[in-house]
């Protein structure tokens, strides 16, 4: 039964995103995506979450998903806002090597629904290129005034936007 729900809510989620003509293998890639995050999601506190989200990570990029798997990366920071992903961590790599293809607007998007401590000192390294858009900085402002949010994000905003 939950497979069969995951599958349905999977498929309305994909057709959202704008995915219409998936097939079931394109499908298949997306619910090992899925199962991915949650395995790193299970080991996010433990010793081992390193190692966990290097080879979690490695999947993800020889499934080929490409930019597609950036937003739920990003969802999985979004619930844990204040977990350690590494510096920068394999996430980080893996999304940022989208830069410039889509991925700004993607994490733009999560930190002002959510931000975390990694999302945005992501988006401080999107503000450190002179040639971006003036709206990350603002972003970053504006997080740096957010009361709804740990006391740690604001801070991490305040001390980016000092620098």
């Amino acid at each position: 039964m939950q497979k069969t729900l995951f599958s349905l809510l999977g498929i309305v989620y994909l057709q959202k995103m704008g995915y219409n003509k998936i097939n079931k293998s394109e499908f298949g890639r997306y619910e090992m995506l899925e199962e991915l995050i949650k395995k790193m999601e299970d080991k996010i506190d433990s010793d081992d979450f390193e190692m966990v989200q290097e080879e979690c990570v490695e999947e993800i990029e020889q499934a080929d998903l490409g930019l597609s798997a950036v937003e739920p990366l990003l969802k999985l920071m979004e619930r844990h806002p204040l977990a350690d992903f590494g510096v920068p961590g394999a996430i980080v790599h893996f999304v940022e090597r989208f830069y410039k293809q889509g991925y700004e607007d993607i994490l733009f998007q999560s930190v002002k629904n959510s931000p975390t401590i990694h999302t945005v000192w992501m988006l401080n390294r999107i503000c450190n290129d002179k040639n971006s858009d003036n709206k990350y900085r603002e972003l970053l402002a504006e997080t740096a005034e957010r009361s709804d949010i740990d006391i740690a994000i604001v801070k991490s905003a305040k001390d980016f936007l000092k620098n």
